[in-house]
């Protein structure tokens, strides 16, 4: 199935043969795992779509949701601020109040 970093990835029935930096097979391998999964419900959604289509509303749904998971590890790193600064300035009225 590979050689040399040549990985044979099959996708909607077809093959595509794909050289991937070394170290970085697997995560070839499971992409096209998710995109096939992708493909796999969106046929089932919506079977009378072309591959062609099939292909662009899984590329764009799998799109959006890294863009989702990107927006929420910032809205995180956000709150994880907000709560240091709150949590400095408790300490901060805290040791005004002791001392």
């Amino acid at each position: 199935m590979s050689t040399d970093g040549v990985r044979v990835l099959r996708i909607l029935g077809r093959e595509y043969s794909i050289k991937a930096p070394a170290g970085e097979e697997q995560v070839l391998q499971d992409a096209a795992a998710m995109l096939q999964a992708e493909i796999a419900a969106n046929k089932k959604k919506f079977p009378y779509v072309t591959s062609n289509e099939l292909v662009v509303l899984s590329a764009l749904n799998l799109c959006a949701r890294q863009l989702n998971a990107d927006d929420t590890s910032t809205d995180t790193d956000a709150v994880a601020r907000r709560l240091a600064t709150l949590n400095r300035r408790i300490r901060e009225q805290l040791g005004a109040q002791n001392g």
